[in-house]
């Protein structure tokens, strides 16, 4: 509906600004337009206000543009236009298949929403069965304002013959992976760094990229770089370590350019 409302923009124009204030109040009274458009609406010429009316109407999507449309099908707002009254009995504005569907879906949500509130109060278990196979997509229920007993939500996706993640993300992943498999066994990151403070100053070569891959402040990174050799480099880095998540990040980032001297150092 929102395309035959463009489409037809020129005629409905020429035709409404015949009427405007009476074709206003109409709109105003089926709540299409809020206060404070109709207040503007009120103060504009019939040809621009006409205009700006459409372009709210439109904006306003499919389920408005429909309405307004069938309002325009009332005898009493199109008695003034011969010609908008014959045109507009050839619009058909009846529920496509495809806005029956999108219904349909939306009533299926609100089922869903309502049973989870009554789940909220009384306990009931709410159970969703979602699927999807190759190349589709999952939208899962947003349920909200509710307390659940329980939710249960079992999906099921049918295995592609081809993957669609690019390979060098997977190799990505698996690299991430195989080094949070290295480090896991480290329970305390700062105390890892101290103890193997005089190791990783002499062996740690790759400075450059480990301080790219570091989130640290401007400042810190530049006084690192300003030392001279990699050993004073490397232990200007230790000193920034304050935190324990700092600590983890750098134990991570030793563990992808040093993965040896970082294997050698855990065991």
């Amino acid at each position: 509906m929102d395309k035959v409302l463009l489409k037809s923009k020129t005629k409905l124009i020429r035709w409404l600004k015949l009427d405007w204030i009476i074709i206003l109040q109409h709109v105003q009274e089926h709540e299409f337009i809020t206060t404070q458009e109709y207040g503007n609406l009120m103060i504009t010429a019939p040809t621009e206000g006409v205009i700006k009316l459409l372009d709210i109407i439109h904006g306003k999507g499919e389920n408005v543009c429909r309405n307004f449309l069938n309002l325009l099908k009332n005898d009493d707002v199109n008695e003034f236009s011969p010609e908008l009254r014959k045109w507009i009995k050839t619009v058909d504005t009846s529920v496509q298949k495809t806005d029956k569907d999108w219904e349909k879906r939306e009533a299926a949500n609100r089922s869903i929403q309502e049973t989870a509130n009554t789940a909220g109060q009384s306990g009931i278990q709410v159970t969703s069965n979602i699927s999807a196979s190759d190349g589709g997509h999952v939208f899962s229920p947003i349920i909200t304002g509710s307390t659940l007993g329980s939710f249960e939500m079992n999906m099921t996706f049918a295995p592609s013959a081809k993957s669609n993640v690019p390979a060098n993300f997977q190799k990505h992943d698996r690299d991430c992976k195989r080094r949070e498999n290295c480090n896991r066994s480290i329970q305390d990151y700062q105390k890892f760094l101290k103890a193997n403070t005089s190791q990783l100053v002499q062996n740690v070569k790759n400075i450059d990229p480990i301080l790219d891959d570091l989130d640290l402040h401007k400042e810190s990174v530049a006084n690192v770089r300003a030392n001279q050799t990699r050993q004073m480099k490397m232990r200007e880095l230790l000193d920034c370590v304050n935190c324990e998540s700092i600590a983890k990040d750098l134990v991570n980032t030793l563990f992808k350019h040093e993965e040896s001297l970082m294997k050698e150092l855990q065991y």
